[in-house]
């Protein structure tokens, strides 16, 4: 009776031990899987926060001054965050990618009587290696407010066609002396030669007036390839914005 009385005794703790085990087991896996599912929220919320920059930007009509902020969003993002995995893992931080293009019509900002010298490729690409569109520019656009100032060259660029004439009237050009030293604040010029065809100067300003231009013309989120396509593409894994392309829609505000 007393050796029965023992087993039940030890065959009760075994039993009580085992559901202790048990709900320890229970325990930890559900906080497993709370934890996984705060991690998985996070990583949404992530994700949500991250496409919410850009998705702004998924529409028609977006103009180039908002499109440039957008670039130098991407170009910085590439700069600072995005992190490649090792071989075989997933990718941290994905690059992202923006293809500007402008459809063939560089023609439409362009100067009235000169040829593209800022801008002169159809399509740009700016992505965790290439940064083609501001590589292109830059340098000149940062010259060009260095040496003439903002507010200048926006007045000397919206005068354009009154300024840098072509003739050989002489009080013509007198005329077109005296409206640049009008619109400019910080340079000026004593002779038409140095405003005349060919110069520096009216280089210079074309280049802004391509500038201007392009911050004032729209342009469609749609594929470039697949007309009529969204022009956003989304990691299929992490559901992250991994590119979008633009293109130029004819119109110029």
């Amino acid at each position: 009776m007393e050796n029965a009385s023992k087993a039940l005794i030890m065959a009760g703790s075994v039993l009580i031990a085992l559901m202790i085990l048990g709900a320890l087991i229970l325990l930890f896996s559900n906080l497993n899987a709370y934890q996984e599912t705060n991690v998985r929220n996070e990583r949404s919320a992530q994700v949500v926060e991250f496409n919410n920059q850009y998705e702004t930007y998924n529409r028609t009509d977006v103009r180039g001054s908002d499109l440039y902020s957008l670039l130098n969003r991407a170009i910085d993002y590439n700069e600072r965050k995005s992190v490649v995995g090792a071989e075989g893992k997933e990718i941290a931080f994905e690059p992202i990618t923006i293809v500007l293009n402008f459809g063939g019509k560089l023609s439409d900002i362009s100067p009235p009587d000169g040829e593209n010298s800022l801008i002169t490729k159809n399509q740009y690409t700016i992505s965790e290696t290439t940064n083609e569109f501001e590589n292109e520019i830059k340098d000149d656009i940062d010259s060009l407010e260095s040496t003439y100032g903002v507010s200048s060259l926006s007045n000397l660029a919206g005068s354009l066609t009154n300024i840098f004439i072509d003739t050989t009237d002489q009080t013509e050009q007198r005329l077109a002396v005296d409206r640049f030293n009008s619109a400019s604040k910080r340079k000026k010029i004593s002779s038409w030669r140095e405003i005349a065809p060919g110069s520096k100067i009216r280089k210079d300003i074309y280049k802004y007036y391509e500038y201007i231009q392009f911050k004032r013309a729209h342009f469609d989120c749609t594929s470039i390839e697949r007309e009529g396509e969204s022009g956003v593409t989304y990691n299929t894994k992490t559901g992250r914005i991994i590119k979008m392309e633009f293109k130029y829609n004819g119109k110029m505000e």
